[in-house]
């Protein structure tokens, strides 16, 4: 797959829904918005810049045969380790999302759900990144050390240069693994 940019991989997927799945998928995705349980399922994976799922339901003017999923993410690496953490991580997500998808394999192994994806993946899929050569460690780590600075800047009005000095030491310490 050719939509890798710096350390970021983009995959766009759209897989068909069987019509009796299809209000699972519904309320799943409804649900998904209100349980932290689900949200905390992809929160776990700090390498992800961007995921969402959509189901297709048509287009203006022409009528689909099925309904269609359409799964977008990009992240930081090779897409083969971001299948790798999902299929031995979230497996029940992963079943609980395309299980009932015609020829889906199911996670684990990997190596089958690899080959699914591969071969339902659109090539030069469509995504987005402000930091295409930053990991979301990265970014996360340089918001922490902003936020630190922020707050030596707002302190340091009222500390004599002593005072100053020693909260500049402390902001360098706390800062020193982020930068």
């Amino acid at each position: 797959m050719g939509n890798a940019v710096g350390r970021m991989t983009g995959l766009t997927m759209i897989t068909p829904i069987r019509p009796q799945w299809l209000w699972f998928l519904r309320l799943g995705f409804f649900g998904a918005k209100f349980f932290p349980l689900a949200q905390n399922a992809i929160l776990k994976f700090d390498f992800i810049h961007y995921v969402r799922w959509a189901i297709v339901d048509g287009f203006p003017g022409e009528r689909l045969r099925y309904r269609y999923l359409l799964f977008e993410s990009n992240f930081d690496g090779p897409w083969q380790h971001y299948i790798d953490a999902f299929a031995y991580v979230v497996p029940r997500w992963i079943r609980l999302t395309w299980g009932r998808g015609p020829g889906f394999p199911g996670p684990p192994p990997a190596e089958p759900l690899k080959a699914w994806i591969a071969m339902n993946s659109l090539d030069g899929g469509h995504y987005y990144c402000a930091y295409p050569h930053a990991s979301t460690r990265m970014v996360k780590g340089a918001l922490s050390v902003r936020e630190r600075f922020d707050r030596l800047v707002e302190d340091s009005a009222r500390l004599d240069p002593e005072a100053f000095a020693a909260a500049y030491e402390r902001f360098l310490a706390e800062s020193q693994a982020h930068l």
